[in-house]
């Protein structure tokens, strides 16, 4: 069973995910290493401060 069966939403937004869609997989460590089901293109880790800066300033 896949990550994203398992989980049945995006770790980043908590959206559901459809049947066959693609998605990613990070790893988090919380004491031990797990891994999550996101969205394509979504992330739970911050966004680099180069990409936010640019974001801030548009």
């Amino acid at each position: 069973m896949s990550a994203a069966e398992r989980q049945r939403t995006c770790a980043a937004c908590g959206g559901p995910f459809r049947p066959g869609e693609r998605t990613g997989l990070e790893a988090v460590l919380d004491g031990e290493i797990l891994y999550v089901a996101v969205h394509a293109r979504h992330s739970t880790y911050p966004p680099r401060r180069e990409i936010e800066a640019a974001r801030r300033l548009a």
